[in-house]
């Protein structure tokens, strides 16, 4: 028998284990790897903000005698808190995109309020104003379109808004005359806007977001009368757009979950779902190191004034007046932070931060009132806020991704008034100076990459207010006044989302274990 070449017998061997091979179940091919939560589903939840705008006012009344009617305007800037909730679908599309629907109803305390009272010992320096125009509710019914980077959803949304717009008290009131109205209507307008959603948990996601809310004009009737003659007048009163500017933040619970089952063992699960889950989680983040940011936000309060003035005329007749005066603050503020976190014992983490802010938080009134035959009102005032920056200490419990903390601190800043005003009389005053006071609030941050974090903040702020001379002169020409004005503190409820980066990461994972804090 020949032998078979060795080679030969080798080539045999290897193809039938080939063939052999060939008869086996194939292996099964790794799982597709999905970096997000799959955001497919209907949600309900709720919201909290602050938000705020501009209002513009008029009047006109007459009598019978058109010649001794009243014309005016005025301008104000309006704030306040919204709460309410809202319920949604959305539908992730193959390639990341989302789209979808959503509702919500409002209540709010969006309002424009100027309050004056001034009394003296001349009747034509005498005037009071008692004015509000607001929302005093408002809902949206919107589209919204996203993409998925992850967690994090960012998105675009507008559509329709609705909502009681009210105008009430004597919004525009000259030396010689009394108005007084009110009016309340409900109107359809538009909200645009955008935001950011981030999944905590396999059913909860949290959002913050930014709505420009417009509402037509609602207007009514008026009736007043002029006060030297006690002619009485008739006439309507109305406001422009009422348009706010709205930063909010909120919670999602979603019914069907993000699908967190399905995500391979690379991808590090959320949370199984439950709320108290996530309450209790294991820290998954370090946030121990030094970290900068940005952030941009909303806010506003009430400011107050108080007057007196004092001189004599040319008779050497004793001529006094005393005003107070309070009207709503809103604007933007935009600017950075830097802080060090320490987490220990796994759950807590302390802090300090400190941030410097551009502020265009400002009140104002704007106003000008024809009296036909008598006079009238020219009124401009503001207070604002140049700018301000915070030095505080932060206390937090970290879960999961998330970071929840309160915070409190110094606040400093640079406080300005000026004022304009003629009615029946000719004043003016103006002053501006650096002020400290102090700052609280809390806030909730979530790592959304190993470096970065999303954070949405709540900050109330008090500083010291200012001191100030201010001069005058009577009407007639013969008499000049002297005095001061003093302001009560600024202060400012203040909404702002934000991004930070951190240096030494967030260190992913390092707390799974149950034992690696500090």
């Amino acid at each position: 028998m020949r032998k078979i070449p060795a080679a030969v017998l080798s080539g045999a061997m290897i193809f039938a284990s080939l063939a052999h091979g060939a008869d086996l179940p194939a292996a099964p091919s790794p799982a597709p790897r999905q970096d997000a939560p799959r955001w497919t589903g209907f949600y309900l939840g709720f919201n909290r903000g602050f938000g705020g705008g501009n209002i513009d006012n008029g009047v006109i009344a007459y009598p019978l005698a058109p010649s001794a009617g009243v014309v005016g305007q005025s301008g104000n800037r309006s704030s306040g808190f919204i709460a309410g909730g809202q319920i949604g679908y959305i539908y992730q599309f193959a390639n990341n995109f989302i789209l979808g629907a959503e509702t919500d109803l409002q209540w709010s305390d969006i309002k424009s309020s100027r309050q004056s009272v001034r009394l003296s010992d001349q009747s034509q320096l005498i005037s009071n104003v008692d004015a509000v125009s607001g929302l005093n509710w408002f809902g949206t019914t919107r589209a919204r379109l996203g993409y998925s980077l992850g967690r994090v959803a960012p998105y675009v949304t507008g559509g329709v808004a609705y909502g009681k717009v009210q105008n009430q008290g004597s919004p525009l009131l000259g030396s010689n005359s009394l108005i007084v109205g009110s009016t309340s209507q409900t109107n359809v307008g538009f909200a645009l806007g955008a935001g950011a959603e981030i999944a905590i948990s396999e059913n909860l996601s949290a959002k913050s977001e930014y709505l420009y809310v417009s509402m037509p004009s609602a207007s009514g009737p008026v009736g007043g009368v002029m006060i030297p003659n006690a002619a009485p007048l008739y006439g309507a009163l109305g406001s422009g757009s009422f348009g706010s500017h709205i930063i909010r933040g909120g919670m999602n619970y979603r019914y069907t979950g993000f699908g967190a089952k399905d995500y391979i063992a690379e991808y590090r699960p959320l949370l199984n779902g439950d709320i108290a889950g996530f309450l209790t989680a294991l820290p998954a983040r370090d946030w121990s190191g030094l970290y900068i940011g940005v952030n941009g936000g909303y806010g506003g309060d009430v400011f107050r004034q108080y007057g007196a003035l004092a001189g004599t005329t040319a008779a050497n007749t004793p001529v006094s007046l005393t005003t107070y005066a309070s009207s709503r603050t809103g604007g933007f503020v935009a600017g950075g932070h830097v802080g060090y976190n320490f987490q220990f014992y796994k759950h807590f983490v302390i802090g300090v931060e400190t941030d410097g802010q551009w502020s265009g938080v400002n009140g104002q009134n704007q106003a000008a009132v024809t009296e036909a035959g008598f006079g009238g009102v020219l009124l401009s005032q503001q207070s604002r806020l140049d700018w301000f920056g915070t030095s505080r200490l932060r206390a937090g419990f970290a879960r999961g991704d998330s970071l929840s903390y309160a915070t409190a601190g110094v606040a400093y800043g640079n406080v300005g008034i000026s004022e304009y005003d003629a009615n029946g009389g000719l004043f003016s005053n103006s002053a501006s100076a650096l002020r400290a006071g102090w700052v609280v609030g809390s806030g909730t941050e979530y790592a959304i990459l190993p470096h970065l974090s999303l954070r949405a903040e709540y900050l109330y702020m008090s500083m010291g207010g200012l001191n100030s001379y201010a001069t005058g002169a009577v009407s007639n020409g013969n008499g000049l006044l002297f005095g001061t004005v003093t302001t009560g503190r600024m202060t400012n409820n203040i909404m702002r989302v934000g991004l930070s980066w951190s240096f030494n990461g967030h260190g992913e994972g390092v707390m799974q274990d149950g034992g690696a804090g500090r």
